[in-house]
C-alpha cells in the first residue's frame, strides 16, 4: 500500500505544480482542466489510505472560518456555472454547513479588483460574469477567474443552462457524499431546484440521482446552441484586456 500511496503522492505533486506554473503565466483554461484531475487524486489517496471508513468531518465549530473569499470560490467550484449571490449562500449553507453572510460578498467584486491591481496574483479571482455584446459585469453574478471566458459570458438562455449545470452537479455532491453539511439542508435546497426541472413531478421519490439525470437530459438539448453563442461573443472578448476580461468594461483600465 505505502508504494501506492507513494505514487499518487507523486502524481499530486505534479499536477499541484502544473497548476501553479498554469496560474503564473495565467493559462486559466489549463487551470480549470487540471484541477479535476487534483481532486480525483486526493480521492484515490483517501480511499486507499482510510478504506471505506473515511475520517470524520469536524463539526461547524471546529472547522476554521475561511476567509469570505475563499468560501465563494469553493461554492462556486461546487457550482460549476455563473451563479447569483444569493444562490451561492444557499449552496454555502447547505453543502458546506456555516453561513456565509450577505455583508461578507457585497463587496468581494470590488476588494478582488483591488487585490488583481495592487497585490501579487493569486491562482483564482472571485469575478464576474460579463454580459454579452458589451462585455459589462454582470449584476450580483460572481464566477471564478480560472474558468474558461465562454463559461463567465452570459448569452441568451444561459441562466437556464447555469442552472442547470448547478442542478446536475450538486445533485452529483449529494449522492457522492461530497459536503459537511446537514443532509436535511442539502435535500431541502435540491427539492427547491427540482421543482423547476421538467420530469421529476411523478410518484417516484426525487432523489439526487433523478435530479441529476433530469438536469443532464434537458442540458444536454440546450447546450451546443449556448456553447457556439459563448465561444462567439468569448473570441470578442478576448481582444481585451485581462482585467476587463474578469471584472467588466465598465472598470477603468488601470497597469497591472
Amino acid at each position: 500500500m505505502n508504494e501506492a500511496l507513494d505514487a499518487i503522492e507523486q502524481q499530486m505533486g505534479r499536477l499541484r505544480q502544473e497548476m501553479r506554473d498554469a496560474a503564473q503565466v495565467q493559462d486559466f483554461t489549463t487551470l480549470a482542466g487540471l484541477r479535476p484531475h487534483l481532486r480525483s487524486a486526493e480521492a484515490a489517496w483517501d480511499t486507499l489510505l482510510f478504506g471505506a471508513q473515511q475520517p470524520a468531518a469536524p463539526s461547524t465549530a471546529e472547522r476554521p472560518l475561511k476567509a469570505a473569499r475563499d468560501q465563494v470560490l469553493q461554492t462556486l467550484a461546487l457550482i460549476g456555472a455563473p451563479a447569483t449571490q444569493k444562490m451561492i449562500r444557499l449552496v454555502h449553507e447547505a453543502f458546506f454547513g456555516t453561513v456565509l453572510e450577505a455583508s461578507r460578498i457585497s463587496s468581494l467584486r470590488r476588494d478582488e479588483m483591488r487585490s488583481y491591481h495592487s497585490s501579487a496574483p493569486r491562482s483564482a479571482y472571485v469575478c464576474s460574469a460579463l454580459t454579452a455584446g458589451a462585455f459589462r459585469a454582470a449584476r450580483s453574478v460572481l464566477a471564478r477567474s480560472d474558468w474558461p471566458l465562454s463559461q463567465r459570458i452570459l448569452v441568451p438562455g444561459s441562466e437556464r443552462v447555469n442552472f442547470l449545470a448547478m442542478a446536475a452537479n450538486l445533485a452529483r455532491a449529494a449522492d457522492r457524499g461530497d459536503h459537511h453539511g446537514s443532509r436535511t439542508a442539502i435535500d431541502s435546497l435540491l427539492l427547491r431546484i427540482a421543482q423547476d426541472i421538467p420530469g421529476l413531478h411523478s410518484s417516484q421519490p426525487v432523489t439526487p440521482a433523478r435530479i441529476q439525470a433530469a438536469a443532464e437530459d434537458e442540458l444536454q438539448s440546450l447546450l451546443g446552441a449556448a456553447q457556439s453563442a459563448r465561444a462567439t461573443e468569448a473570441e470578442a472578448a478576448s481582444q481585451l484586456d485581462l482585467a476587463h476580461q474578469l471584472f467588466g468594461v465598465s472598470t477603468a483600465p488601470q497597469s497591472r
